[in-house]
């Protein structure tokens, strides 16, 4: 029972993985496995049996996530991006007051506060430069010597925002221009037998990266978490509350294109884009409701699980 619970905790972090905007990290955070999910690969060699335990079901459910639902999203957020992201907006708003109170900041602290601004205006500077870029996404890789590193660095890259809460590994790929080389045209597509040797080079040495990032940067956040945990988590915070405003650029309008990257954001004109289409609007805002409302509940079995371990 355990290891289902593991396998459907890893699945919902997957998702984060293939919607922009939304960090895993975060998810990990509410569901009450980011401290277990950091131990485990800090101590994978000192508490082997332990860690791959933990890891083991919780990775499996994140990888399938991405496997089975990469293509899944894809069409959806074509479909239409405004109902599928205010429900993953209202999964991130409705965590904000589980992050402060983990935090245990019962009063004014500078140096946490502090941490929460920096936190939140380096994430907003790299969503500013996402959405002013002029740099055209890549489609694919030459797959030589430069391209494998090239990969490497991508997949460190993108691992660390499952350690980093708030931070969007799609938003993250997005801001470099490889979201539709690695997503789209690999992950989503590797079930596709034409390209199949194409596909696992680039997997393959995108793992290695997310492998090599993942010892390296949670061994960094857990030891911020156990020296400075009110810092550590106002940073987390502030991530966060700068992914929400992330997640709702990324909302565009499907009737001005087919392909998502090629629709019109509808912040340019989001007054028009609400008289335009008011049964879409309402639909969105009960589904930022469920998001909202899925999150607490989820923070508050993670908390009744706290409860239970304690008891034991």
């Amino acid at each position: 029972m355990v290891n289902l619970i593991l396998f459907f905790k890893g699945f919902i972090v997957g998702i984060a993985f293939i919607i922009p905007g939304v960090s895993g990290g975060t998810l990990a955070v509410y569901l009450g496995v980011y401290k277990k999910f950091l131990d485990s690969i800090s101590n994978l060699f000192t508490e082997f049996k332990k860690s791959v335990y933990f890891l083991i079901p919780f990775l499996f459910g994140a990888l399938v996530s991405v496997l089975a639902l990469a293509k899944l999203f894809a069409i959806l957020i074509e479909w239409n991006s405004f109902i599928v992201l205010l429900f993953f907006i209202g999964l991130l708003m409705g965590g904000i007051k589980h992050l402060y109170l983990k935090s245990g900041v019962k009063k004014i602290n500078i140096s946490a506060l502090l941490s929460l601004v920096i936190a939140f205006f380096i994430l907003l500077t790299i969503i500013i430069i996402d959405k002013t870029k002029t740099t055209t996404m890549v489609a694919t890789f030459d797959l030589d010597i430069v391209s494998y590193l090239l990969i490497i660095g991508l997949g460190i890259i993108s691992v660390t925002t499952m350690i980093v809460p708030g931070i969007s590994g799609s938003a993250m790929l997005m801001v470099l221009g490889y979201y539709t080389a690695i997503v789209s045209n690999v992950i989503g597509n590797i079930t596709d037998f034409s390209n199949f040797s194409y596909n696992i080079q680039v997997l393959i040495f995108y793992i290695i990266g997310m492998v090599i990032g993942l010892f390296v940067f949670s061994r960094i956040i857990s030891f911020l978490l156990e020296k400075y945990p009110k810092q550590t988590y106002f940073a987390i915070l502030g991530f966060v509350l700068a992914s929400i405003i992330g997640v709702f650029l990324e909302i565009r309008n499907p009737n001005t294109a087919t392909n998502y990257e090629e629709q019109i954001p509808i912040y340019k004109d989001i007054f028009t884009y609400i008289q335009d289409n008011i049964l879409i609007v309402i639909i969105g805002v009960i589904m930022f409701a469920g998001g909202y409302i899925t999150t607490k509940y989820l923070t508050k079995l993670e908390k009744s699980e706290e409860v239970n371990n304690e008891s034991l």
